[in-house]
This record gives structure tokens, sequence and C-alpha cells, in this order.
């Protein structure tokens, strides 16, 4: 019997690789592989073990490093994932969607950044307003 993965793309920074994670998968014996216009990659790969879940599932990942590809270029990847006997491929999200969301996460935090700065930045109008309450006499 055949159980086919659950698969998501994981970028922790923007100049950290892209990883794709493969899990929920039997029997172990699978390919997880990033291709560029469909023909598989070697160079800027890093394949990591098959590892066994606690349901007796498997999961494995392969990461890809795209610091030097321009974001045009990202819809031209996809990671892929193969049961042994399985003619069928699994193709996950491309790399686009990932980095619109690693895109929106920079802009939200930006924003943060920004109206933490503004407050830091803002006068301490304290002192005028307590002494327009109790001017002196």
């Amino acid at each position: 019997m055949f159980y086919p993965p659950g698969q998501h793309l994981q970028v922790k920074t923007p100049s950290s690789p892209v990883s794709c994670l493969a899990t929920g998968f039997y029997p172990h014996r699978a390919s997880l592989v990033w291709k560029k216009d469909g023909e598989e990659l070697h160079e800027e790969v890093d394949h990591g073990e098959i590892l066994p879940n606690h349901d007796g599932t498997f999961q494995m990942s392969v990461d890809l490093n795209l610091s030097s590809v321009t974001p045009e270029d990202w819809t031209r990847y996809d990671c892929v994932f193969q049961l042994a006997g399985v003619k069928e491929e699994i193709i996950t999200i491309t790399v686009l969607v990932t980095a619109a969301v690693v895109v929106l996460a920079l802009i939200l935090i930006g924003a943060a950044g920004f109206i933490v700065y503004k407050k830091k930045k803002a006068p301490d109008n304290s002192t005028e307003l307590s002494e327009q309450l109790n001017p002196e006499t």
C-alpha cells in the first residue's frame, strides 16, 4: 500500500535555502528532488535523510539555495516527490508562492519596525503637559 506525502516549502530568511519537506509517506523508498524547467538539479541542492515518523510513515527534505537566482526566475523551480514503483510525480507549489509569503513577512516586520521607530522618535511632551496643568504661582 502507498501513502502519498504532505508537502510544503519553508524559507527561514530571504538568504537561507528553500526547504521542501515531504512527510507522511509510505513506504520509505522515495525520492525528493528540485527541478528547474523540468530538469533535475544537482548543484546548490542538499538532500536530507529519510526519517521515520511516530506513526510508521516517513519524511524527508531537500534544500535549494536560491540566493543567486532573481525573483523573476523562481517560478522555474519545482520540488518533486516520487514514491518508488509509482509512475506519477507529485509536484509541490512553486517557489513563487513561498517568495510571496516571505515578502509579506518582510513588509509586516518593516511596518512594525517603523512604528517602534516613530514611537521612540516622538518628542516627550509629558513635561510641557505637566507644566500646563500645574502652573506655578
